[in-house]
């Protein structure tokens, strides 16, 4: 018992003395040390910085460095108190340089506005004399920088031949885009089927910002309703595109089409979205008289319900009747398109600008080429109309409706009848080229010939 007493008591006196000789080591380590003589170093200097820039102080920034600094040094652990004074001198003398470099590059970055001024008023002055630019400087400006830039060309006078690095020269301001003479080439708005507001900007606006208040102006009723902005450089209105900048504005709603004229309801919905544009874009819009334009909208729409002919012929079986799969087969094979309500097939040929348009379509009766069954569905006679107001003249569609025809009925077995079933002989489209002349004629005259953008508007829905 006494033996443990004792190996517990040297233990516990034994880890005391190792608690005791760390404090020791801990204090010996955190006390302050002596300054050494090797440690005397020079006390930190302030930057001085210079309100202007000295010709020799930028010479000697622009100077190529002594090799022995250009040199890389790696770091070094001092052997003896001789080398550590060594180090500490090097140390001192690059802290110095060091600190005079700073000094410098600070007084060059209080005056960046002098020293850009040198570099780019002579671009500036000799491009005045070709651009007509040198109103730009007005004499306000020249008295609050003169002082800048006397010290900045003291500056480029030191250093002729070395060019800077950090003053790109000035680019020339480009003139503002001048609209040519006369009217603005127009877009889609046309004053023969559009009732047209202008709205007068306080001051140009872009697309971005137009955009997103044209909400409310696609439609009134079913009614279609166009923007437009007015571009100066390019002297023509445009629809609303991001990223460009309007002088002016115009929005048109559509006067009639072939779901009629445009009536008062319509119309006062088209001025509310008008109006609400307007105070938007701080607009002032020139609004029309509800009843006049109410008027020009009936007297058009009677005008279209004039002109708006279909003329259609038929290929009849001379024997049993076809299956809709059959004439399925016999169109797709010719090709033509099925429509989406896949009530008809339709032949496009492409206009004078490579446009595909639609020339006559394929009717088989009241057939749904997507719904019905096509083995069961049946009939004796295929539809061939031609739409006459969208088809241009000059393609002359009622030709090649015929010739489609006949090419049809020698195939399939039958013969071309027109609305009435008689056989379609050559007084028959004699009488038939004649009415259509007058036709064409009378939409000419109207300035809207047959299949024009406008003309497609007004004879759609």
């Amino acid at each position: 018992m006494t033996l443990q007493t004792a190996l517990i008591v040297a233990g516990i006196v034994l880890l005391l003395l190792v608690v005791a000789y760390n404090q020791w080591q801990i204090r010996k380590a955190r006390r302050p040390r002596a300054l050494q003589p090797e440690d005397d170093l020079p006390p930190m200097r302030e930057p001085v910085v210079s309100p202007v820039v000295k010709p020799e102080v930028s010479a000697r920034l622009h100077e190529p460095l002594p090799e022995h600094q250009l040199e890389r040094r790696e770091p070094t652990l001092s052997a003896s108190p001789l080398d550590a004074a060594a180090v500490a001198a090097g140390m001192a003398a690059s802290s110095a340089d060091a600190d005079e470099a700073l000094a410098d590059e600070v007084a060059i970055a209080a005056a960046p506005s002098s020293a850009h001024a040198a570099a780019g008023k002579p671009a500036h002055a000799e491009e005045a004399g070709s651009a007509g630019l040198a109103e730009s400087y007005d004499a306000a400006d020249h008295e609050e920088h003169a002082e800048d830039a006397e010290h900045a060309e003291q500056v480029e006078r030191t250093e002729p031949t070395k060019p800077r690095q950090d003053a790109a020269p000035a680019q020339a301001a480009q003139p503002e885009p001048v609209a040519l003479d006369g009217q603005p080439t127009p877009a889609v708005i046309d004053p023969l089927i559009d009732c047209i507001v202008p709205l007068r900007l306080e001051r140009k606006s872009s697309g971005d910002r137009i955009l997103p208040l044209t909400g409310r102006l696609r439609r009134a009723g079913t009614k279609q309703v166009h923007i437009e902005g007015l571009r100066s450089e390019a002297n023509a209105w445009e629809p609303v595109t991001a990223g460009h900048q309007y002088e002016d504005l115009q929005v048109a709603v559509q006067l009639a089409n072939r779901g009629g004229a445009l009536n008062a309801l319509e119309f006062s919905e088209f001025v509310n979205a008008v109006e609400a544009l307007a105070e938007a874009l701080d607009a002032s819009a020139e609004l029309p008289d509800m009843t006049e334009t109410v008027a020009n909208g009936r007297e058009l729409d009677a005008f279209a319900a004039s002109c708006d002919v279909q003329l259609g012929v038929n290929v009849i079986s001379d024997g049993a009747p076809w299956s809709a799969a059959y004439v399925q087969t016999v169109a797709t094979q010719d090709g033509l398109v099925l429509s989406r309500d896949g009530t008809r097939f339709t032949r496009y040929q492409a206009n004078a600008e490579g446009v595909q348009r639609a020339l006559f379509t394929l009717q088989f009766g009241d057939t749904n080429f997507l719904r019905d069954d096509l083995t069961a569905k049946a009939g004796r006679q295929i539809t061939l109309l031609l739409d006459v107001p969208s088809a241009a003249q000059a393609t002359k569609p009622f030709k090649t409706v015929c010739e489609y025809g006949y090419s049809l009925a020698q195939r399939m077995g039958a013969q071309l009848v027109d609305d009435n079933m008689r056989p379609l002989s050559e007084s028959s489209f004699v009488a038939i080229f004649g009415q259509l002349q007058t036709l064409y004629d009378k939409l000419e005259a109207r300035g809207m010939p047959a299949g024009s953008p406008v003309t497609l508007r007004l004879f759609s829905l």
